[in-house]
């Protein structure tokens, strides 16, 4: 009996073993860990397995019927093999292992507190609310900070943004800007120094035949000192990169295959190391060397040769670079003034016929007393070309002072107004320079209309002889004198 009972009592321990294969609990994990990781625990010894439980817990018997409905899995049954147990030798458990508390990745990241202030930011969401976030109860501070977050943009993205804007805008007022620039400039006539064809020969201007010739010794020792000064400039021509020699030319042309003579000259000199601007007017009677054609009066090298051979001339009786020119004709001269309104000049008794004379076709009132006149484009050119009442200093005189009059206007013109003066100003002019070097003086023309400014002759009152060559009128003057007086005006 006593064995029956211990051989019942071993299939019992056997069934309840097995048993407890087939109700296997789903294993605990471990908080905070990363995925659901099993918690592998140290199996409790045989015998406190049911320690302290004989009353709590009956033991089941062979014929429980929970028993039998419950059949115990074995190892071969195949759910057992779909789902083995993973060990610590098992591959993806190598690749995810566990993190220790002296693991470098633990040290960076370490665990938030609930008193964070990232915690506080982003408050935990509600079991009862979705996954997305849309009703999720925040603190009203928090909520406001993540609406402003998500609307707005930061301080840099910000900063980036308005400057991107800012450089746009400006690159496009300059290219507005250096587009007009040049739709001025394209209006002048820019020509190159080979388009001049040099004459052989041009009309003389002989006098009235009153004149005396000048004595022959006064005439060679006059031609013996040109002579002398040319010699001596051929070896050395003064130049500097800091200055810009441009010579502004006034021309009488009266049409296409009459090219006149220069009647106003002046070599406009930009020093950039003194902050000066040198304006050097020469008079037109000046007794020069013209290369390959001989002496000759200073405005007579224009009529030969044009600019490129006046330029020629003036650098090699002087000994200063001269590569540059731009010159105005005296036919749109009426227009320009016209278009400005007319000047206002101060005429004397002495200048009232020959304004008449010059502005007879052009319908206005001829003047008759001395006083201030309004004069239009006719009046205008007639009063600066006058020099038969006086000298040919008086003569540059009066151009300075409509020069002084066109400025004056050109300034106080509207925007529509100015664009009108330009429109009939900037055709007329014609020039050497490059495109390139108009648009840099425009840029900067406001600096060059703060430098000094300083204005001088060629020759001076009273330091010239008036002679008679070859039935012209002529002025004689000390070579070597104003060419150092120019060097040193010029390049300090």
């Amino acid at each position: 009996m006593d064995n029956k009972d211990e051989n019942i009592n071993m299939e019992h321990n056997t069934t309840d073993s097995n048993s407890g294969t087939q109700d296997q609990q789903p294993r605990p994990v471990r908080p905070g860990s990363e995925g659901e990781r099993p918690v592998r625990r140290r199996p409790r010894p045989q015998g406190e397995r049911h320690r302290g439980a004989d009353d709590e817990r009956p033991r089941r018997r062979p014929d429980d019927e929970s028993v039998r409905e419950r059949p115990r899995r074995r190892a071969d049954d195949e759910s057992v093999r779909e789902r083995p147990r993973r060990r610590p030798d098992d591959e993806s458990v190598r690749e995810r292992p566990r993190r220790r508390p002296d693991d470098e990745s633990v040290r960076e990241r370490p665990r938030r507190r609930p008193d964070d202030e990232s915690v506080r930011e982003r408050p935990r969401r509600r079991p009862d609310n979705d996954r997305s976030g849309e009703n999720v109860r925040r603190r009203p501070e928090a909520a406001a900070g993540a609406k402003a977050k998500k609307k707005g943009w930061s301080k840099k993205k910000k900063g980036i943004v308005i400057a991107a804007i800012i450089i746009a805008v400006l690159l496009l007022v300059i290219g507005i800007l250096v587009a007009i620039i040049y739709r001025y400039i394209n209006m002048m006539d820019f020509k190159n120094d080979s388009e001049y064809e040099v004459y052989d020969s041009i009309p003389a201007e002989i006098g009235d035949g009153t004149m005396s010739e000048s004595p022959e010794d006064k005439k060679k020792s006059l031609d013996d000192a040109l002579r002398a000064n040319l010699e001596k400039n051929a070896k050395e021509i003064k130049s500097d990169k800091d200055v810009i020699n441009v010579l502004l030319i006034g021309s009488d042309s009266r049409g296409e295959n009459d090219r006149g003579r220069s009647d106003t000259m002046i070599l406009m000199s930009l020093n950039k190391k003194t902050k000066k601007v040198i304006m050097t007017s020469f008079l037109r009677d000046t007794w020069v060397n013209i290369p390959d054609i001989g002496p000759q009066r200073l405005n007579a090298a224009y009529a030969f040769g044009g600019p490129p051979l006046l330029m020629k001339t003036i650098q090699a009786n002087f000994g200063v670079e001269v590569d540059k020119y731009a010159m105005i004709n005296f036919g749109s001269f009426r227009e320009i003034i016209d278009t400005l309104g007319g000047v206002e000049v101060n005429v004397k008794e002495a200048e009232i016929p020959s304004i008449n004379a010059g502005a007879k076709d052009s319908g206005k009132e001829a003047i008759t007393k001395p006083g201030k006149y309004n004069l239009d484009g006719a009046q205008a050119l007639a009063y600066a070309r006058i020099r038969k009442i006086d000298s040919d200093f008086q003569r540059t005189q009066r151009q300075r002072n409509v020069m002084e009059q066109v400025f004056k206007k050109a300034k106080a013109l509207s925007l529509s107004e100015l664009n009108d003066f330009l429109e009939k100003v900037l055709p007329s002019i014609t020039t050497n320079l490059e495109k390139s070097e108009v648009f840099w003086m425009v840029l900067k023309a406001s600096d060059y209309l703060g430098y000094e400014r300083v204005q001088q002759s060629i020759p001076n009152t009273g330091s010239f002889e008036n002679m008679v060559i070859d039935g012209m009128m002529v002025l004689g003057i000390d070579y070597e004198k104003y060419t150092k007086e120019l060097q040193e005006s010029i390049y300090g």
